[in-house]
């Protein structure tokens, strides 16, 4: 998990012995382009403040959908191009349980989950627990650190 979080740059880092990982979770999704819009009505800086003309989205299902139960896993990568320095980037999920229903903006996408102690959940949290302690959350002060 420590070179993929620790990995500069806008690629997704090689394996060592097998060229590009497997990606294990969110492995299927689609991409769009967007970008992000300010109000300016409030403190923040870098692309809070200035909002972003070159973003991508990416919309995927964090686990493979439970059809029989009506389960999806909802999660959202976003992607903000910068001049001369790495991107500024986020990642979102529902739930790590997921959501009832087909719907995938029913609940909000988040960046902070709460903590849950699932026996499901213990060895995905303990695979990224080896690279940080912040399993649960994403941090965005990087967005506010460059226009």
């Amino acid at each position: 998990m420590t070179p993929t979080f620790e990995a500069q740059g806008d690629e997704m880092p090689p394996n060592k012995y097998i060229g590009r990982r497997q990606k294990y979770i969110n492995s299927v999704g689609v991409v769009g382009q967007t970008y992000m819009t300010s109000t300016h009505n409030h403190p923040f800086t870098g692309m809070f403040k200035e909002g972003a003309d070159s973003c991508y989205v990416r919309l995927s299902m964090a686990k493979e959908v439970d059809r029989h139960h009506y389960v999806t896993s909802p999660s959202l990568g976003f992607k903000c191009l910068r001049d001369g320095r790495d991107s500024a980037n986020l990642v979102a999920m529902v739930s790590p349980y997921g959501q009832a229903g087909w719907n995938f903006f029913k609940n909000d996408l988040k960046t902070m989950l709460p903590r849950e102690e699932n026996p499901d959940l213990i060895p995905l949290a303990r695979k990224f627990a080896t690279a940080t302690p912040y399993v649960q959350s994403v941090g965005l002060e990087n967005w506010g650190w460059f226009d």
